[in-house]
C-alpha cells in the first residue's frame, strides 16, 4: 500500500510532463476505442443491407447453384424444406426467393439487370430495405403485371410510374420469354450497380414465366447476426445436404465478407499505430524520470529498500499515468461513439455526385453507426495498460540495476 501512494505522489512531482503525457495517451486511446467501436457498427450495417438485398443471415439453395446460378438448380419444394427450418428457427422470417438475369426495354430506351427477384411482397417488406427507398409509387401488391425499378434505370428507359415495359428473361429450357409489365415503384439506393441492375417482381409472376411451377432458387432466412453461424450449422445437420447447400452470409457473399476481413485488417494496423503512440509515451516519460531521480533510487537502495520494490514502484507509476490517461481517453471516445450511435454518420459526406459509394455490390448509402459496447471498452483498456507496463519494463529494469555507491557519487 506504501508503494502504490508512493507512486501515486510522484506522477506528479513534474506536473506538466505528466498532464502532457496523459492527454498524449488519453488522446490517443479515445481515437482507438471510437476506432473500434464505429469499425464495429459500420460492418454490420453492411452486413445487414448485404443480407436484406442479396441473400440471408443463412441460405439454404439447391447443391451447386452457387457456381453458375442457374435457374434449373433450384428447390422444387421449398414448403416442405421451409417447414424443416421452422422446426429449428420458428420465430425467424424466411425469404423464398427466385434470383435472374434479364433486360428491360421500352419505346426510348433498355436497360440489363443484373438482379431480377421474384419475391413474396408481403414477406419481402419485412425484411427489403428497397420499400424505405421508394421515391415515387408503392411496393409490389403481389398483383400480376407490376415491377419495381431503380432510379437509374428508370432514367435509361425514360419510364415513369404507371407506364409500360417489357421484361425479357430465359425459362428453365433456355427460351426466351417476354412480359409486359407496369412500373408500381422506383426506389433509390444511392448505389449505381443497385439502382440500375436491380428490380423485383411477384415470385408466383416469376415462376410462370421460368416454368419452374413451385421451385426457388433460395430460401433466406433471417435472425440475429450473433447466433446465425450456430442456426447454419444445426440446419447443416437438419436438412438434407446432398441436395441442398446451406450457407453462412460469409459463403453466400464471399465478396462482401473478404473485403470486411481487409477492413479489419486495416483497423489493426491503425490500431498498432496508436498503440505505438502510446507505448512511445510511456516509455520516454519513465525513462525520463528514472534518469532524473537516478540518485534517488541510490538513496534509497543505501538505507535497505530492496531493487524489486523500486521496480515495482516504477511499474505502479506507469499502471496509474495509463489507467489516468484511460479515463480521459474514455470520455473523447465514448462521447464520438455514443453520438453516432445515435445519429450515424451519412457516407454521402466521402463522395461527391449523386451516386453513393458501392462495396461488393452493397450500396453504402444508409447512414453508419458506432457500436457501443463494454466488451470493446474492456480489450482496449487492457491492451493499453499491458503495453503500458511492458513499455515500463525497460527504465524499471534500469533502476533495479542501479548501484547505490555509483549513483550518489557520480550525482
Amino acid at each position: 500500500m506504501l508503494l502504490l501512494k508512493m507512486a501515486f505522489r510522484n506522477l506528479w512531482r513534474r506536473k506538466s510532463r505528466t498532464i502532457l503525457t496523459m492527454i498524449a495517451i488519453g488522446f490517443s486511446y479515445g481515437l482507438l476505442l471510437f476506432f473500434v467501436q464505429f469499425t464495429t457498427g459500420s460492418h454490420e450495417g453492411m452486413i445487414d443491407t448485404g443480407v436484406r438485398m442479396q441473400a440471408g443471415h443463412v441460405v439454404v439453395q439447391a447443391k451447386g447453384y452457387s457456381e453458375e446460378r442457374k435457374i434449373t438448380e433450384n428447390i422444387s419444394k421449398p414448403e416442405l424444406v421451409l417447414q424443416q427450418i421452422k422446426e429449428i428457427v420458428p420465430d425467424s422470417n424466411v425469404a423464398q426467393r427466385i434470383f435472374l438475369t434479364g433486360s428491360l426495354s421500352s419505346s426510348s430506351g433498355n436497360t440489363i439487370l443484373d438482379n431480377l427477384v421474384g419475391v413474396k411482397p408481403a414477406v419481402e417488406k419485412k425484411i427489403s430495405q428497397i420499400p424505405e427507398k421508394l421515391i415515387k409509387g408503392k411496393f409490389l401488391s403481389g398483383t400480376k403485371g407490376e415491377i419495381v425499378i431503380g432510379a437509374t434505370a428508370a432514367k435509361l428507359l425514360k419510364v415513369d410510374l404507371g407506364m409500360k415495359v417489357q421484361l425479357s428473361i430465359s425459362d428453365v429450357n433456355g427460351n426466351i420469354k417476354r412480359s409486359a409489365l407496369r412500373v408500381r415503384g422506383i426506389f433509390k439506393t444511392g448505389g449505381l450497380t443497385v439502382d440500375r441492375g436491380y428490380a423485383l417482381i411477384s415470385l408466383k409472376q416469376t415462376q410462370e414465366l421460368t416454368k419452374m411451377d413451385s421451385a426457388v432458387t433460395q430460401l433466406a432466412i433471417f435472425t440475429d447476426l450473433a447466433s446465425s453461424e450456430k442456426i447454419a450449422s444445426r440446419l447443416k445437420t437438419k436438412l438434407n445436404t446432398t441436395e441442398l447447400d446451406v450457407l453462412h452470409w460469409r459463403d453466400a457473399m464471399p465478396m462482401l465478407a473478404q473485403m470486411l476481413w481487409v477492413d479489419t485488417i486495416s483497423m489493426y494496423v491503425f490500431l498498432f499505430i496508436i498503440l505505438g503512440i502510446v507505448s512511445a509515451g510511456i516509455l520516454n516519460t519513465v525513462l525520463m524520470s528514472v534518469m532524473e531521480r537516478t540518485r534517488e533510487f541510490g538513496v534509497l537502495k543505501s538505507i535497505g529498500m530492496s531493487p524489486w520494490r523500486i521496480f515495482m514502484l516504477i511499474m505502479y507509476e506507469a499502471v496509474f499515468t495509463a489507467i489516468i490517461a484511460i479515463f480521459v481517453g474514455m470520455i473523447l471516445g465514448l462521447s464520438l461513439s455514443y453520438y453516432l450511435s445515435i445519429h450515424g454518420l451519412d457516407p454521402a459526406v466521402f463522395v461527391e455526385g449523386e451516386q453513393g459509394m458501392e462495396a461488393a455490390g452493397i450500396p453504402m448509402t444508409n447512414l453508419m453507426y458506432s457500436k457501443v459496447t463494454l466488451y470493446s471498452v474492456v480489450w482496449t483498456a487492457i491492451s493499453v495498460i499491458v503495453l503500458s507496463v511492458l513499455s515500463a519494463l525497460p527504465p524499471s529494469i534500469r533502476a533495479f540495476r542501479i548501484k547505490p555507491v555509483k549513483a550518489v557519487r557520480d550525482l
